[in-house]
């Protein structure tokens, strides 16, 4: 089972930067989980909280948003840009 490679970034700086099994992404559309070999999405994120699973299912960060931008690079990279003041 391979990983996910995940980054996420706020204007202060890198808050994630990683590898992970699932990310879970709140977006305008609803919630997105993102896992290696995800189709190429590109989505506004809606306020809500970013949650970074690792391959046993366990929450190994959880991030308060208020807004951005997610994009799913190929089959293993996330992007995750993020408005504004952040809580992990």
């Amino acid at each position: 089972m391979s990983n996910l490679k995940l980054e996420i970034i706020s204007p202060e700086g890198i808050i994630f930067n990683g590898n992970c099994h699932m990310a879970v992404i709140p977006s305008t559309l609803g919630d997105i989980g993102f896992m290696y070999g995800h189709e190429a999405v590109v989505a506004l994120i809606r306020e809500g909280q970013i949650t970074v699973f690792d391959d046993k299912q366990n929450i190994v960060k959880q991030i308060d948003v208020v807004g951005g931008y997610v994009e799913m690079n190929g089959a293993e990279k996330l992007s995750v840009l993020v408005d504004g003041s952040v809580k992990s």
